[in-house]
């Protein structure tokens, strides 16, 4: 259990643990077929964080919406190379909802904003008003919002991350890693960066030049530095420079969303935790039901 003097605000990735329930308990079905895997998944994850920061009464999950974003605009491709969303997942996304609905535990998304943009403006806006963060993720993309005040909490391996963990990690502060993102490009969000670049040389050039201005006004000075085939990454910079800078877009989580609710709208009652038990003994049961089928 992580005791937390300052009761941080606890905010939930729920897109990337849509997914990962999904695929985590595809094969849970009620006797009629229907599938909720996804559902039970996403309630265990949120009663696991609530059992590891109890001493937190404000929670909250973030969701994507449908619709393209600013980043589709500035480049097609953004997030292209991902397949479209299983139909037996679609299917369980408004009972989800209407199940967090009656538990009290508050939902939040905005047609056009990816989730990423609404977790970092939020976690700004409850920094600015004097509270803690604690973001529920594994997606390294939140790296970037790291701050004295907003940690971010792996659920993967119960590690808490913080601006001393990255830069110890990886000798960069937090803001400094849409630059390694812009360089090395993700796979997984389909941004270019810059081909032949990966995160070693990329590293190597942050330290030595802090973000991706600064190289490209020290683009001569890095054909001399003692890094092999520094000549080669010279040119492969000056190359794809625009591709560097668009990925630097991309990459670059928005920090002024306008959001209309604060922490006190997210306050959870004292019957919160019991209903959410409740809910995932409920889909136990069917689950039990299910197998002696």
């Amino acid at each position: 259990m992580y005791y937390i003097k300052n009761k941080p605000v606890i905010i939930i990735d729920g897109t990337l643990y849509l997914y990962r329930s999904y695929f985590t308990f595809q094969f849970f079905k009620n006797n009629q077929e229907n599938p909720y895997g996804a559902i039970y998944g996403i309630l265990k994850t949120i009663r696991s964080i609530l059992l590891k920061c109890y001493n937190s009464k404000k929670i909250i999950i973030i969701f994507d919406s449908s619709k393209k974003t600013f980043r589709n605009e500035i480049f097609n491709e953004y997030k292209s190379n991902r397949p479209k969303m299983p139909n037996s997942l679609y299917i369980q996304i408004q009972p989800l909802f209407h199940i967090l609905k009656n538990i009290g535990i508050k939902t939040l998304r905005i047609p056009g904003i990816e989730a990423d943009d609404i977790i970092g403006s939020f976690s700004r806006k409850l920094e600015k008003c004097g509270e803690q963060v604690l973001i529920a993720s594994h997606d390294k993309d939140m790296i970037q919002l790291l701050t004295n005040n907003i940690n971010i909490l792996n659920t993967s391996n119960n590690e808490i991350i913080t601006p001393k963990t990255i830069k110890k990690k990886y000798g960069i502060n937090p803001q400094e890693f849409i630059d390694l993102l812009a360089l090395m490009g993700d796979k997984s969000d389909n941004i270019p960066g810059i081909p032949k670049i990966g995160i070693k040389t990329a590293l190597f050039l942050l330290q030595k030049f802090s973000n991706i201005q600064k190289i490209y006004k020290n683009i001569e000075k890095i054909k001399l530095l003692s890094l092999r085939n520094a000549k080669n990454i010279s040119n492969q910079l000056t190359i794809y420079k625009d591709s560097a800078f668009l990925s630097y877009k991309l990459a670059k989580i928005k920090l002024d969303i306008p959001i209309c609710i604060n922490a006190n709208d997210i306050i959870l009652d004292k019957t919160c935790f019991k209903k959410l038990s409740n809910a995932i003994e409920t889909y136990n049961v069917k689950q039990k039901n299910a197998d002696n089928n």
